[in-house]
């Protein structure tokens, strides 16, 4: 059984450590090299179980099932070859002269193997089991073994080329590549000495946990890397948009939201009122009067002194509230939340800052305010009409309250 033993070791070992890409992940996800490895992975699985079956079916000496089993051990082991092969070919992509003439040497060495098992089942060239049960080995069989070292021996040589060319971790990998046809080589040849130890499944096990570790562990490092390299410039470019879209629709001199903001918002206000998910909100529009007198008596650089100052007074009496600038010297705020349920009060306070103004000389606003809720005609537009002509009926008596105070 310590023939066996080795042959569980190694197949508990191929499926702890390749559980991803056997079980995990589907053939379909895979492209076409890891899914020719995946084949190369269930052939040496299946060649392990082939492996098992040997010693105990061996010491039980039943011939007939020993020659059957003996069989599907060279097959699947034929099977592995063009599965290892065309999974390094399509790993390389060169699509070269060598891959196409080693590719059909791999489909050939598969048909002459099943052509001498068929000629093996009536003249033993390959192998057979004497009356008493004994295991017996022939020319072909020795000839498979050293048709294989020759392929690794070719696939050596050419990998060496291959590691020559390349750099850094893919250099690593392909070294990886090489070292399993060395692997190989010597445990192919040993397994030619001696048909009674499993240097074969010894060889497998071994290159399979090479190609593991420096190949395919590389290969998920280097996505994840790539993948975090990707995320970080997702963040950055993101981060540059929201930059560049606060910018777009924010107003130089104020800060606040320009009228470009204010347009695309009022068609989401419009949306959700169709929708029925707003209802209670208010508008409110603003004017800062002699904004002209200011400009052309002192000069541009007070008239946007004053524009600040205005935006400033708006703000801090609505502070829960989006304010826009939509001219040059009109403002708008949608009132909802807080400020909506608060209004009274806050247009109370608004409207005895702006009277204080006048008395103390401080910048002078105008306001109009309209309620949604009660509009006979219902229509955002008409929202806007309504506190517009309220701001407009504020503005002109608010100029009418500065010339009875300058008399």
């Amino acid at each position: 059984m310590y023939y066996s033993s080795i042959g569980i070791l190694a197949i508990l070992i191929l499926f702890i450590i390749n559980f991803s890409i056997l079980v995990k992940t589907s053939y379909k996800k895979l492209d076409d090299a890891h899914r020719a490895y995946k084949r190369f992975l269930i052939s040496v699985a299946a060649f392990y179980i082939a492996d098992i079956l040997w010693s105990p079916l061996y010491i039980l000496n039943i011939k007939v099932i020993n020659f059957i089993e003996t069989t599907l051990y060279f097959v699947i082991m034929a099977f592995s070859v063009l599965f290892w092969i065309q999974y390094v070919i399509l790993y390389l992509k060169e699509n070269n002269l060598f891959s196409k003439i080693f590719l059909w040497m791999g489909r050939i060495f598969l048909i002459v193997q099943l052509l001498v098992l068929i000629i093996n089942l009536f003249v033993p060239i390959a192998f057979w089991f004497e009356e008493d049960g004994s295991y017996h080995t022939s020319c072909a069989r020795n000839i498979n073994l050293a048709t294989q070292v020759f392929l690794c021996v070719i696939l050596e040589i050419y990998m060496i080329r291959v590691i020559i060319k390349t750099e850094g971790i893919i250099k690593r990998r392909h070294e990886a590549i090489g070292i399993f046809c060395l692997n190989m080589i010597i445990f192919i040849t040993l397994q030619a000495i001696d048909p009674y130890v499993p240097y074969y499944s010894i060889g497998c096990l071994l290159g399979t946990c090479l190609l593991h570790t420096f190949v395919l562990e590389d290969e998920k490092d280097a996505r994840r890397e790539q993948l975090e390299s990707i995320l970080k410039v997702e963040e950055i470019q993101e981060l540059e948009l929201g930059k560049t879209r606060k910018m777009a629709y924010s107003d130089p001199l104020t800060g606040v939201k320009n009228k470009m903001a204010y347009l695309e918002d009022v068609g989401s206000f419009e949306q959700k009122i169709e929708d029925g998910f707003l209802q209670d909100f208010g508008l409110a529009v603003f004017d800062l009067n002699d904004l002209k007198i200011t400009n052309d008596t002192l000069g541009h650089d007070a008239g946007d002194k004053y524009i600040q100052e205005g935006c400033s007074l708006i703000c801090n009496s609505f502070k829960h509230s989006p304010v826009y600038r939509i001219g040059g010297d009109e403002f708008v705020v949608f009132l909802s939340g807080d400020d909506y349920k608060n209004r009274d009060k806050i247009l109370i306070e608004f409207n005895q800052t702006i009277d204080n103004n006048l008395k103390n000389g401080g910048v002078i606003v105008a306001f109009g305010f309209a309620d949604y809720s009660t509009l006979e005609e219902k229509g955002f537009m008409r929202l806007f009409e309504h506190a517009d002509k309220k701001m407009y009926e504020c503005k002109q008596d608010l100029k009418a309250k500065k010339l009875k105070l300058s008399q």
